[in-house]
């Protein structure tokens, strides 16, 4: 092998080292977004199952996965995301309006008709280390009104308190803020950075926000983060998203495609 030769081959291992060094973000949290992600191509489970959450606790270094919560009439918490069951189930109405026992005999529209699960028996599979991340949904479409809070509430309180610190609770609704926030690390789940900002630092005890990644840039991110606050970002259907997320060094992501996240991060 000539000497020239050689040198190109170091140049080139050299460039391919340091690509790869610059495409590491460990101080990035990833969680999988309702279980593998929003997205079907990344999951053959549904989101929200508890199928689809086991395949993202399976990835070891994943931080966690963040999940749909709603209570039942019964006062329970399940997981579910859309408004109405018809949108992803063979049930009809919203998970406000039946029973315990009538949500259990729905089941969802995909491959494997996974049935709807209680957020208590996700909560037994929160191992140390991992955080989970609990969106709250506040909203009933069928009666158009939203939730009772302290029902809501008590029922978030009843949670195990060996687990409360594990938990992030995610809200979108300006008017529960300071109460949850008394109790969990509460972030505000907001379509507007300014916005986001007042409510931060109107309320000291709120742990964060929770942004679209393309409704908030880097130095916004920074100004959060210099208040010592968290910036939490989703909504990203591919790995070049991903990647441009993580590089405006938010707090965490929830990711879309938890496997292809881990993979750029570590």
């Amino acid at each position: 092998m000539s000497c020239k030769l050689s040198i190109l081959i170091g140049v080139f291992l050299s460039l391919i080292t340091s690509c790869n060094k610059q495409e590491s973000y460990p101080d990035v949290q990833i969680f999988g977004h309702a279980g593998m992600g929003m997205d079907i191509a990344y999951s053959i489970y549904h989101d929200n199952s508890e199928k689809a959450i086991d395949l993202a606790l399976s990835l070891p270094t994943i931080n966690g996965v963040e999940m749909d919560v709603r209570m039942s009439k019964d006062g329970t918490l399940w997981l579910y995301h859309e408004n109405h069951l018809e949108a992803s189930t063979d049930g009809v109405g919203c998970v406000a309006e039946l029973t315990d026992l009538e949500l259990e005999k729905v089941r969802y529209k995909s491959i494997h008709h996974e049935k709807l699960v209680k957020l208590n028996e996700i909560l037994e599979k929160l191992a140390p280390g991992r955080t989970f991340i609990l969106d709250i949904k506040h909203w009933n479409d069928c009666a158009k009104s939203y939730s009772d809070m302290q029902r809501f509430k008590d029922a978030l309180l009843a949670i195990p308190d060996e687990l409360k610190e594990q938990l992030i609770i995610d809200s979108s609704y300006p008017y529960w803020l300071s109460s949850l926030a008394q109790e969990f690390r509460v972030v505000f789940s907001t379509v507007s950075f300014d916005e986001g900002f007042k409510k931060i630092k109107a309320i000291p005890t709120l742990h964060g926000i929770m942004m679209r990644s393309k409704d908030i840039s880097a130095e916004q991110i920074a100004q959060v983060k210099a208040l010592d606050k968290t910036v939490y970002l989703f909504e990203m259907r591919s790995s070049k998203m991903q990647r441009a997320t993580m590089k405006k060094a938010p707090t965490a992501i929830l990711a879309d495609d938890p496997r292809g996240a881990l993979v750029i991060r570590d």
